[in-house]
């Protein structure tokens, strides 16, 4: 039997769904209290995941994006979120900058600044076109620096 994981469908602010593994402290605590339903609890909330592969420590851009479903899989997914995340009901009461606060982390400057125009477009339904096309050629620079590594391009990204 093939081993299962715990993947989460996100949905980015650009409105793109992506699949992603949940780390492993977020699996294990699903795992130690199913007393909670988990699946059910993290739909709607907030978290942190990568828009480009690790190419370093602060080199790849971060994006928030929003629960849609979480659900057992085994397929091998290689891309994981962040173990930063809200619960919806926690981010509907908290202010923009509460939740700031908590996601931002020790992201570098630059993904500090994706990650508040993020929450900007899921508190306010508004974000800066600017940062989206300077997140977009973050991403474009990453992409260039892993392959130029001479590094397979991971088939999920």
């Amino acid at each position: 039997m093939k081993k299962q994981h715990i993947v989460a469908r996100v949905r980015r602010p650009d409105g793109l769904v992506l699949d992603f593994r949940l780390p492993k402290d977020i699996t294990h605590a699903i795992k130690v209290s199913p007393q909670t339903d988990w699946f059910e609890r993290l739909r709607g909330g907030l978290i942190v995941a990568p828009m480009a592969p690790y190419v370093g420590k602060g080199k790849t851009a971060f994006f928030i994006g929003r629960i849609e479903r979480v659900y057992y899989s085994s397929r091998q997914l290689k891309r994981f979120t962040r173990s930063q995340f809200l619960l919806p009901d926690v981010w509907r009461e908290q202010d923009l900058l509460e939740s700031f606060t908590f996601l931002r982390h020790d992201h570098a400057w630059l993904n500090r600044l994706y990650i508040k125009d993020d929450l900007r477009y899921w508190y306010h339904d508004a974000n800066s076109h600017f940062l989206a096309n300077v997140r977009d050629l973050h991403c474009k620079l990453v992409y260039h620096r892993f392959q130029s590594r001479k590094q397979r391009l991971l088939p999920n990204f």
